[in-house]
């Protein structure tokens, strides 16, 4: 979880065409960023904001003709369709080395955009150290032990990556104790009872929501 609003050294911000962000946490995290890389229309938000992108990718269909204009020179054209624009975005960061990634402008707009950014960092956070950071709060990928930095009553949801992923937690109200839950929606709506909390996860893998 950030602490604080400062982000380490080196962050690559992947700016998705979302909501864009307007909470303190994820403004600060957009203004520290080492480098941004916008997934298209994006980039039209973010120069709205006042800060230009370092590389715009993705079909590159929804940014304006001006900015397509202006950042001729960052513009990373991908056609292909089997892909969504976080992931090209995500994987021209891993090319070039870059493997401290959040990720902003997930969420919002559409539903469907929205579930499968969420469902993505699955997936990416098995090859880089990669978060979620929305308007709300932190998406994070747990597949062993970890303590999570928290604040009492903080809410804290799980969702399971696999359906038998069971969950061992200590630190909420609500304690896990080795528990499978098959359906997604079980393992959500807990609350952190002081600074952190710590989560083994066996036998596969969770996202976990950390509300501000």
């Amino acid at each position: 979880m950030l602490e604080g609003l400062r982000l380490p050294v080196q962050t690559t911000v992947i700016l998705a065409n979302g909501d864009f962000p307007v909470h303190p946490k994820a403004v600060q995290a957009l203004r520290d960023a080492t480098r941004i890389v916008c997934c298209d229309g994006a980039a039209d938000g973010l120069v709205a904001f006042g800060r230009d992108p370092d590389f715009i990718i993705g079909d590159l269909d929804s940014i304006s003709p001006d900015n397509r204009a202006r950042f001729a020179d960052v513009l990373i054209p991908v056609d292909e369709q089997d892909t969504n624009d976080l992931s090209k975005a995500f994987y021209f960061c891993q090319f070039r080395g870059w493997d401290n990634i959040l990720i902003l402008g997930a969420t919002g707009k559409r539903e469907d955009h929205t579930l499968g950014n969420i469902a993505l960092l699955s997936d990416f956070a098995q090859q880089a150290f990669v978060r979620i950071l929305t308007n709300t709060g932190e998406f994070i990928y747990i597949d062993s032990t970890q303590t999570v930095p928290s604040f009492p009553g903080q809410a804290v949801s799980f969702f399971q990556v696999q359906p038998d992923t069971r969950f061992k937690t200590t630190g909420l109200l609500y304690p896990l104790d080795g528990l499978a839950f098959p359906k997604g929606w079980q393992a959500t709506l807990n609350k952190a009872e002081g600074d952190s909390f710590t989560v083994t996860v066996g036998k596969g893998a969770a996202l976990v929501f950390l509300a501000f």
